[in-house]
């Protein structure tokens, strides 16, 4: 009976700590889906001060769908990313956010740096950000 006993407990311990770490991961999913919701909000002010509105519909767009859907706008999915993350990023982590190849992505970013929307700085990528010009016609200090 003495092992039996012991085997019934082990599993108790084991179901219990997996229990323990299902709840860890969905507090964690809870974090991120938290600190997007922040960034999205950060950014929607930030495009309100630039006097550009995006009504719920742009942000609502139906999921792109690959191979045999719509084609992705690559260059416009890395000048967003760009954007939410406010930090400059390699080719490599780039490519991962978008979910896309990191060849395709690097000839996207050159396109991009050709157009000056995105500079190069020691293999970190970030988006050239043009000052508001005031109604003066006078760009800010």
């Amino acid at each position: 009976m003495s092992l039996l006993t012991e085997k019934a407990t082990a599993y108790l311990l084991k179901l219990e700590a997996e229990r323990v770490s299902a709840l860890a991961a969905s507090e964690e999913k809870q974090r991120q889906a938290t600190l997007i919701k922040a960034r999205e909000d950060g950014f929607r002010e930030a495009m309100e001060i630039f006097g550009l509105t995006i009504t719920s519909n742009d942000a609502e767009q139906e999921p792109v769908k690959t191979h045999r859907g719509r084609r992705r706008d690559i260059r416009q999915l890395i000048i967003k990313e760009l954007s939410y993350s406010g930090k400059s990023m390699t080719k490599h982590q780039i490519a991962k956010a978008i979910n896309y190849i990191p060849e395709g992505t690097e000839a996207a970013l050159k396109r991009l740096e050709t157009a000056g929307k995105v500079q190069n700085r020691a293999g970190y990528w970030e988006v050239v950000i043009i000052p508001a010009v005031q109604s003066n016609g006078q760009a800010p200090h």
